[in-house]
């Protein structure tokens, strides 16, 4: 029997990949901290795809998603 992945589990969220620490988000985004902070709640769990090298929602899909650590929300 094969294991699946639940689709909470398969977002960007949590992945390998995606990265949505504020200091990371500041360091990696030039001009973000002029138009706010990435401490922003507007930005909710919003992140960057380290893969991809896009900024994404947190409930986004990818077919190359790797397991990650396990994230608060």
């Amino acid at each position: 029997m094969t294991a699946s992945l639940s689709p909470r589990i398969a977002e960007c969220a949590g992945c390998l990949h995606f990265k949505n620490h504020a200091q990371h988000l500041e360091a990696n985004i030039p001009g973000l901290r002029v138009m706010g902070s990435g401490f922003s709640s507007v930005r909710a769990q919003d992140g960057l795809c380290a893969l991809h090298q896009r900024y994404l929602s947190a409930q986004s899909l990818c077919s190359q998603f790797s397991v990650g650590p396990a994230r608060r929300t």
